[in-house]
């Protein structure tokens, strides 16, 4: 592999991470303010938006875990896709969705013995939005990589 492959790579996956971090976050912020406003909060555009920024900010460690997920995942996509070949076109989303779904599985095994600390993915609906958190991001690296 030439450098500049190895560089598009890398850029594939800058962008992958930047997409499902966003996306994360995203969900995962807009979970909470929902179960909050379940309760009765309420939240103006305005604070929702500095919620998200200040998740988007604050989240770091969620972003170097995922991170090491897409990684990890993209590995195991670009050889299982080599074998599975009618697979191929959706590698590297599903990989992206599964990615983000062990990493949340793990992270709760590890801190909270599956009493939900990951607060915008303590239900169904919020995993599933992890997933296609992942699934966006993992879509991007499939478009954005070189061939």
């Amino acid at each position: 592999m030439n450098a500049g492959k190895i560089l598009k790579t890398l850029v594939a996956y800058l962008l992958s991470l930047a997409a499902t971090y966003f996306f994360s976050v995203a969900f995962y912020t807009q979970q909470v303010i929902a179960k909050m406003a379940a309760v009765g909060a309420e939240y103006t555009g305005a604070q929702q938006i500095e919620t998200f920024v200040e998740n988007f900010t604050g989240l770091w460690q969620l972003g170097a875990m995922t991170a090491i997920a897409l990684l990890a995942a993209f590995i195991i996509a670009f050889a299982v896709k080599r074998i599975l070949k009618p697979l191929a076109l959706i590698a590297y989303p599903v990989a992206g969705g599964a990615a983000m779904l062990l990493m949340i599985y793990l992270i709760e095994q590890q801190l909270g013995g599956g009493a939900g600390v990951i607060g915008g993915a303590r239900d169904a609906t919020g995993l599933a939005l992890q997933a296609l958190a992942g699934f966006l991001g993992g879509a991007v690296f499939a478009v954005a990589r070189p061939r």
